[in-house]
């Protein structure tokens, strides 16, 4: 006997229980939903699943049986995916959120990711870039590591590093592991959290094939302007700075560059699927496309996203199946026009006469940049796996997977010969003498292959569930890039480099001289295993362990061992606890593990430099050459974060109300920091060689409440989700001065600073506390020789009566001290309504665009309330075209806590009434808005704003805005 198990929305539910009545003989659904059951004619097998009603089916000829569970409300317990299995989370040791299919479709964006925005605690998602394709930045319980802190994700068992190939549409859940219990079984890449993703597969019954349509299109918008002078204010300001004085000025022109340079635009989001099953084959295919024109001419990003996913049951006890997605992509980014939009002068009008563009001093003029660039990538990428599985003696499954991830894409980055001109005719700094070609061509291919052996068995009153597995990894990647000038012709078809370049069958060097060919290859093999052992569902105990191998360390390190424990007590279910008044859930749990890091490229290898050249032979010829560059350092090892977590879960008034409570405790030791190096060494003036030596702190507290009832035909549910992170390093590494201190954020030098006893990527700058208001003033405090009156006055933040740099000091930190979700969702009748808002509080801004004063560039328009005599201000100094003022202080620190609406969503469903007339399942029509608003005191286009790089993390330099989004949309299912 065998079949799939959905719920409601014909999403797949793992982790079902179906048990022959009567007896100890049963088996659990797999990720797919899916099981198999040996069963005789007239026994009847029950299906049962916490948070949804038992069903039970007496069987007689027949050898499918597919069966939706209707959820409970009662019960609102449900079944997560773990790491190369499931569990009932009444069963679970480890901190997991589940975020479902319902939920990931409610924001329109191209990277699923997005979508888990102010629905998970634990996890912050911020947008590091609002250009259509940007990646967000993840970071799941605060930064642990100097280096790359982000998460891994497994779709369908295939390790990933990203998800931005996926579609929405194809996702059936997606499961957060957080705690060292949960991401221990993935070792060496479990530091910085797990995002687990399972894609839909065949549902249905008979061999009907069911098929579904969504798509909506919407209208993207800038919410917000920078509030910067108009020409006419800039112009007193101007006269302010040259004469002292704020004085009128007569008519001057009036450019408002983000007016030019911003514009409404489409996004178009569609999807098509068939999905079906019979006793021998289950199947879901899918096709999404996904179009994006950004706010920003030339920039854009387009998807074709084809999922395959099938299951053929060959035996009663063999199946074979894969899980495959192809994705051909476009993408155009443009060049950052909001950094010169911000900068450039609103008295300089954008044309001249001639109609031609006009040259702006200092950061030349947007539109010409627009003009003049090209810069588009496409490619493909495949992601899937093909797996077998073996079942014998009732409990026991073999597994083996073989999964790929295979990128190529090129990139073209075409600059035509152009020049802009002032309006005098002089040459601006916008000047191409001579056409030039970039092109890019990145492949990147990884294999893993893992085998498995689950064991599981109901033994009554103890459950006892296990996993083993060895696994293998490749990955390699090449990066090849050409660099030319002088392209015969403008034009697409003729952006290609010519056989000029060739000469005696060698490239020429000059012409040349940029290029670059990158390879990297590592592979990795892994042991793991976990059991899972629960007593009269009261007692639970999970154990696992994983040993990694890496070729990135030397013989010595390359093995490493990340165990963890964890304990569940459901109180609950005591006899003692049965007649407490409105409790229907009480759990506790605990977890300890050690897990890693190992996001890092080849620190242990010596390093060669390329682009050298030396003179041989008659003639003093030019040869390139290869030479020493950095040591490496052979005694490398992981880093590893011990974690661990202590958790409540409570459910009350018959599961309406249910609570969830972590407190987690991570601190990453041996990270990789970059230290001196003795000068035998020969690493040369300011080079350094990494070592494991800091040490990083991450602590706090979670919290995700809901509350979810039905009132006649009324179905409402609220939820709330808050987390606290405390960020402190521990040690950077040095034992003093240099080596103790970790900078970042190259702008008038740098602009963060980590060391030990504060957060990382701190900010870095003088304390101000106030304005010289008179030349008495001045001379009483110290300050530097270019400090005047009508200056910020700097603190003496040492108190030596010196004021230099060494008066820097922590001036706020990028990380957020909480973040928090509010999620409502309404159903009355046919309509529906789903409210989201997510936000965070606690953190700072370094508004670095501010800071950039090199030249005449345009101000924010706070700059009208400078200081201008005494007594006429003491926060906003005299206006200056630069120096003393724009040194790094906490001038340019705002504040970056903000609340957004996320999402709301307006929809109806027609009758069946209706839609059964027309042979139709579904039929469902919304508006929804995306991005609506957000509450913030920052000035800048939006207070969200990340980097990879987490030594930079937080620093505005213009970045793309995020837009509001407006859509009209339709789902249809027949």
């Amino acid at each position: 006997m065998s079949g799939v198990i959905t719920d409601a929305s014909r999403n797949p539910l793992p982790g079902v229980t179906i048990q022959v009545k009567g007896t100890t003989q049963g088996t659990i659904t797999d990720f797919d939903g899916k099981y198999t059951i040996n069963v005789q004619k007239d026994q009847t097998l029950v299906y049962s699943m916490v948070g949804m009603l038992t069903e039970e089916i007496q069987i007689t000829n027949q050898n499918l049986v597919n069966l939706t569970l209707v959820e409970d409300l009662k019960e609102l317990d449900e079944v997560v995916v773990i790491g190369y299995g499931t569990v009932k989370k009444s069963d679970l040791t480890g901190s997991v959120s589940t975020v479902k299919a319902k939920d990931l479709l409610k924001i329109t964006t191209m990277n699923p990711v997005q979508n888990l925005q102010g629905r998970v605690s634990g996890v912050q998602v911020t947008s590091s870039s609002g250009a259509p394709g940007a990646t967000p930045v993840v970071r799941v319980r605060g930064v642990g590591t100097f280096n790359n802190s982000a998460p891994i994700y497994v779709v369908d068992g295939v390790i990933l590093d990203d998800i931005s190939f996926l579609n929405s549409s194809d996702i059936s859940s997606m499961e957060i592991l957080k705690d060292a219990s949960a991401t221990a079984i993935y070792g060496s890449r479990g530091a910085n959290g797990v995002i687990m993703v399972t894609t839909k597969s065949g549902t249905g019954s008979n061999g009907k094939t069911t098929f579904s349509y969504s798509g909506d299109y919407g209208i993207q918008h800038l919410t917000k302007k920078i509030d910067l002078l108009n020409g006419r204010e800039f112009a007193i300001v101007s006269n302010m700075i040259q004469n002292g004085t704020f004085n009128n000025v007569d008519a001057v022109p009036n450019t408002d560059w983000q007016d030019l340079i911003f514009h409404n635009s489409p996004v178009t989001n569609h999807q098509i699927s068939a999905s079906g099953s019979s006793d021998k084959v289950q199947y879901y295919i899918g096709v999404g496309y996904y179009k994006q024109k950004g706010i920003i001419d030339k920039s854009s990003y387009e998807r074709l996203s084809i999922k395959i996913n099938n299951t053929y049951k060959l035996t009663d006890f063999f199946t074979l199946g894969n899980n495959l997605t192809f994705n051909p992509f476009k993408q155009e980014d443009a060049p950052n026009v909001t950094y010169q939009a911000y900068r450039a002068s609103p008295v300089v009008e954008p044309y001249r006469a001639d109609g031609s563009f006009a040259g702006v001093a200092g950061v030349g003029n947007p539109l010409a940049s627009l003009e003049y660039s090209n810069n588009r990538t496409k490619g493909i990428r495949a992601v899937g796996n093909f797996y077998g599985e073996f079942k014998f003696l009732d409990a026991f499954t073999i597994k083996s997977s073989f999964g790929i991830d295979g990128l190529y894409k090129k990139n073209v980055n075409y600059t035509p010969a152009h020049k802009v001109l002032y309006y005098d005719g002089s040459e601006s700094m916008q000047v191409n003498e001579t056409s030039d070609l970039v092109k890019e061509f990145t492949e990147n291919f990884t294999w893993l292959w893992e085998n498995t052996l689950n064991y599981y068995k109901d033994f009554g009153e103890n459950t006892f569930n296990a996993v083993m597995g060895y696994t293998m990894q490749n990955s390699g990647s090449e990066i090849l890039k050409l660099t030319g000038e002088n392209i015969l012709r403008d034009g697409e078809d003729f952006w290609y480099f010519t056989p000029s370049y060739i000469t005696d069958n060698t490239l020429d060097n000059e012409k040349f001289k940029n290029n670059v060919d990158e390879n990297l290859n590592y592979s990795m093999i892994s042991y793991l295993f976990r059991a899972n052992y629960t007593h009269q569902n009261k007692y639970i105990f999970t154990a696992t362990f994983r040993r990694d191998g890496s070729s990135k360390f030397n013989k010595e390190n390359r093995y490493s061992y990340f165990p963890s424990f964890a304990l569940g007590w459901n109180v609950s279910e005591e006899s003692f606890m049965q007649n407490v008044p409105y409790l229907s859930k009480l759990k506790v749990r605990a977890s300890w593990g050690k897990i890693g890091n190992e996001k890092i490229a080849y620190p242990s290898r010596y390093s060669l430099t390329k682009n050298v050249y030396a003179i041989f032979g008659d003639g003093d010829v030019s040869y390139p050459g290869v030479t020493y560059a950095k040591s490496g350092n052979p005694d490398l090892k992981w880093e590893t974060t011990t974690q661990t977590d202590l958790g409540l879960e409570i459910g009350l008034f018959e599961g309406k109300l249910n609570s969830e409570f972590d407190y987690y405790h991570r601190v990453t030791d041996d990270i990789l920091v970059e230290l001196s190096t003795p000068g035998h060494l020969g690493n040369g003036q300011g080079q350094k060689v990494r070592y494991n030596a800091g040490k990083v702190l991450n602590s706090g507290f979670e919290a995700n409440v809901t509350w979810k009832d039905k009132i006649g035909d009324f179905n409402y549910s609220i939820g709330v989700l808050a987390t606290t992170v405390h960020n402190e390093v521990l040690s950077v590494g040095g034992n003093s001065g240099a080596d103790s201190l970790l900078y970042g954020g190259d702008i008038k030098g740098y602009v963060t600073q980590t060391r030990e006893g504060i957060p990382i990527g701190s900010f870095y700058g003088y304390k101000t506390d106030g304005i010289f208001q008179n030349e008495a003033e001045l001379n009483a405090y110290p300050h530097t020789s270019t400090a005047s009156v009508g200056s910020l006055r700097r603190v003496d933040y040492n108190g030596d009566g010196i004021l230099n740099g060494n008066d820097r000091t922590n001036i706020g930190s990028p990380i957020p001290k909480i973040i928090f979700g509010l999620n409502i969702d309404l159903e009355y009748k046919n309509f529906d309504f789903s409210f989201g808002l997510q936000g965070q509080a606690g953190n700072k801004i370094f508004n670095g665009k501010e800071m950039v004063r090199p030249d005449q560039y345009n101000f924010e328009k706070h700059v009208l309330d400078a200081w201008a005599g005494e007594g006429t201000s003491n926060s906003e100094p005299a206006p200056s075209w630069g120096g003393y003022n724009y040194d790094p202080s906490d001038k340019f620190i705002q504040d970056g806590s903000y609340a957004r609406i996320r999402n709301i969503i307006l929809g109806y469903t027609l009758p069946e009434s209706i839609t059964e007339k027309y042979h139709i399942g579904k039929l469902r029509i919304y508006v929804k808005g995306d991005n609506i608003y957000t509450f913030t005191k920052y000035t800048g286009y939006s207070p969200e704003i990340a980097s990879s790089d987490v030594l930079a993390n937080c620093i505005d330099m213009g970045v793309y805005p995020i837009s509001a989004i407006y859509s009209f949309g339709v789902n249809l299912t027949f």
